[in-house]
C-alpha cells in the first residue's frame, strides 16, 4: 500500500468517527484532493468500506456526508466509481432501525445518494455538482423529448432534497448535539442551488425552443420548487453554524 493509501485511510477514519460532530473538512478535503490526484476513487471506497459503519450510527451518518461531499466535488471518475458501489451504499441503507437517533436520516440520505448515482450515470454530462459552466444547456434542448425527461429527473433529484432537509429540521431538536445532522445541510444547500441555476438555464433554453404552452406543467412544478427552496434557504440562515 502506497504512503498517499495511507494517508486517505487514516483521513477517512478520522472523517467518520463516532464523535457527533460535523467531518472536519481538512479529512473531507484529503479524500476529495486524492481522487483529482489519482483521476479515480477506487481506494477511497475501500477506504470506507473497512470502517466498521455498522457498529455505530454516528459514524455511519458522517460517512453518508463525506461520501455527498466526494461525490460532489472529487474527480468526475468518482460518479463512476460511486455507481460501481452502489449494492455497498445498498447494503448500509437499513443498518439501524428508523427509531434510533440517526436511523430514518441515514435510510433518506442512502437514498438520495443512489438516486443521484443513478441520475449521473445516465446523465454523464453533469457533474457533482450540476455547474452550468460544466455542461452545455443546448445539448440536450436539441431533442425536445430528452430535455423534458432531464428537467423532470432534475426536479425528482430536487423533491428528494426537499424531504431530506424536512427530515433534518425535524429531528435537530432531538439531541443537544445537533451539529453533526446540521452540517448535512451544507452538501444540500450547494447541490440544490446547483440544480435550480440549471433548471432556470434550461427552461428558459426549451421555452424559446417550445413555448409556453408546452412547458406549463414543467413551470408550475418549478415555481413550487422555488418556494420551498426559498424557505429552506431562510431555515438555513437562522443556524449560525451554516
Amino acid at each position: 500500500m502506497s504512503r498517499a493509501e495511507v494517508d486517505l485511510q487514516i483521513s477517512v477514519r478520522k472523517a467518520c468517527n463516532t464523535d457527533e460532530v460535523p467531518p472536519k473538512r481538512k479529512h473531507v478535503r484529503a479524500c476529495i484532493v486524492y481522487t483529482w490526484d489519482h483521476k479515480n476513487s477506487r481506494a477511497f471506497w475501500n477506504a470506507v468500506k473497512i470502517q466498521p459503519l455498522q457498529a455505530n450510527e454516528v459514524s455511519l451518518f458522517k460517512a453518508l456526508i463525506m461520501i455527498h461531499k466526494v461525490l460532489q466535488e472529487g474527480h468526475p471518475n468518482v460518479l463512476k466509481d460511486g455507481y460501481r458501489n452502489k449494492d455497498f451504499l445498498y447494503s448500509l441503507m437499513t443498518v439501524f432501525p428508523m427509531s434510533s437517533g440517526f436511523g430514518l436520516l441515514i435510510n433518506r440520505y442512502d437514498k438520495f445518494l443512489l438516486q443521484k448515482l443513478e441520475f449521473h450515470r445516465d446523465h454523464a454530462g453533469f457533474n457533482g455538482m450540476f455547474e452550468y459552466e460544466e455542461y452545455i444547456t443546448l445539448r440536450h434542448v436539441n431533442d425536445p423529448n430528452e430535455g423534458y425527461e432531464a428537467i423532470l429527473l432534475l426536479m425528482d433529484l430536487q423533491d428528494s432534497i426537499n424531504d431530506m432537509q424536512k427530515h433534518i429540521f425535524s429531528t435537530i431538536h432531538q439531541s443537544p448535539n445537533n451539529l453533526c445532522k446540521i452540517s448535512a445541510l451544507v452538501p444540500f444547500v450547494s447541490e440544490s442551488y446547483g440544480i435550480y441555476k440549471f433548471l432556470i438555464s434550461m427552461l428558459r433554453s426549451m421555452y424559446q425552443q417550445l413555448g409556453d404552452d408546452a412547458l406549463s406543467d414543467l413551470f408550475e412544478r418549478f415555481n413550487s420548487q422555488h418556494f420551498f427552496l426559498r424557505e429552506f434557504y431562510t431555515d438555513c440562515q437562522a443556524i449560525k453554524f451554516l
